[in-house]
Parts: C-alpha cells; structure tokens; sequence
C-alpha cells in the first residue's frame, strides 16, 4: 500500500509539471486538443459524482459474506492529455459505505449494523481514447490505487478498525463536450482488526460502478 502510494505520488509530481508547462488556452482550445490535432500537452480535470453497487465479501475464512458495501462517491482526476489518444492523471476522492454490515456472528466482538466507512480513494488513472468528432471521444479507463479509511462505525462503536487497501477499476465511457459519462468494474480489498489488534479476516469486493461528470 505505502508502495502503491509513493509511485502515484512521483507520477502525480511529473503530471503537474508536464501541465504546468502547457497553460489552458479557452475552452474552444482545450476542445479541440482533447478531440482534434495535438500540438502540445494539454492539462484536463475531471469532477465526477458516481455510485458503487453493493457487493459481497470474499474472504478465506468465511467464504462469500452477503453484505452490502454500495456507496456514492465524489472524485476529482487531475492529469493531462499526452496525445490525441491517450490521458494521464491522478485521482482523489471520498467515498460513503452506509449499507448493513451483516457481520454479526462470524468475530468476536460482533459488528456494527452498518458500515458507516469513509474512505479517500487516491490512484493514478489512464485511458486511451479515441476521438471520433471534436466533441465526441469514446474511450477506456483504468485505474490502480489504494483507499484509505478515515472513520467507521466499527470504530465508533468499539468493534475495532477497518483498513483500506488495494483498489482498482476498470470501465469505459465517453465524452461528449465537456461532459462525461461511464461505468465499468470496481475492486476493492479491506482488513478488519479486531480491538486487541487481530485480524478478524481480509477481504475483497468485486461490483459494478456508474459515473457522471465534468471535464476542464
């Protein structure tokens, strides 16, 4: 996880300077340089508002748990478009698991009845475009990072801590304008520690994302 931080970060140092190194001409520019002819590299953020469905937990100890970990994000990806068909940044953001935890019996203390989890994705993210018109750029997506949880109920409520770790995503949408649109697959990997300090099990989620949004 520490890894997986300090490489986004080093990579988060050269997209700004690379950025800072082009200024943002008018809209009508930054137009036609994510979806016309390229001459230089040209700075872009996105702002997106997007929902993970529920999904189960996969854990060794206790097989697949039927919770339910939905959760509605806000996330802004600050980056740059290299060329016409391809975009680098690095993401930030906060997410809201509010659904039941249905954990109760499989650890000792029991679990809280939501999750109640807060958490701060931060990944780096390409994608490979491919513009059809100046407005119109169907494109892929992927993401690779880490979550870090900031608060919960498990601690809130004495039943120990819940850790962030690996997240990925991977999806599709398109642009149209200034404005975007996708979904795709999320993975995400969480640790439960108990009060003393043990590991009550590490788990992963697999579910299905949709998101909306602006780009500049």
């Amino acid at each position: 996880m520490r890894k997986i931080l300090l490489l986004i970060i080093g990579i988060a140092a050269m997209t700004v300077g690379a950025s800072a190194a082009s200024p943002a001409g008018s809209y009508d520019e930054e137009l036609a340089g994510r979806n016309g002819s390229f001459t230089a590299i040209k700075p872009q953020v996105e702002v997106n508002v997007g929902y993970v469905t529920g999904g189960k937990l996969n854990t060794k100890s206790f097989g697949r748990l039927n919770t339910n970990l939905s959760r509605p994000y806000v996330e802004a990806i600050f980056g740059a478009r290299l060329n016409d068909y391809l975009f680098a940044g690095v993401g930030v953001g906060v997410q809201y698991a509010y659904g039941e935890c249905k954990l109760v019996g499989i650890a000792t203390p029991n679990a809280p009845e939501t999750w109640g989890t807060v958490g701060i994705p931060i990944y780096l993210n390409i994608k490979g475009c491919y513009p059809v018109s100046r407005i119109f750029t169907p494109y892929i997506s992927v993401s690779l990072g880490g979550d870090v949880i900031v608060a919960s109920n498990f601690a809130r409520e004495g039943y120990g801590k819940i850790r962030g770790g690996l997240l990925m995503k991977f999806g599709a949408g398109v642009n149209i304008s200034r404005f975007n649109l996708g979904l795709g697959l999320s993975s995400q990997s969480l640790e439960w520690k108990s009060p003393a300090g043990v590991t009550n099990f590490k788990a992963g989620t697999n579910a299905f994302y949709i998101e909306a949004g602006v780009a500049f």
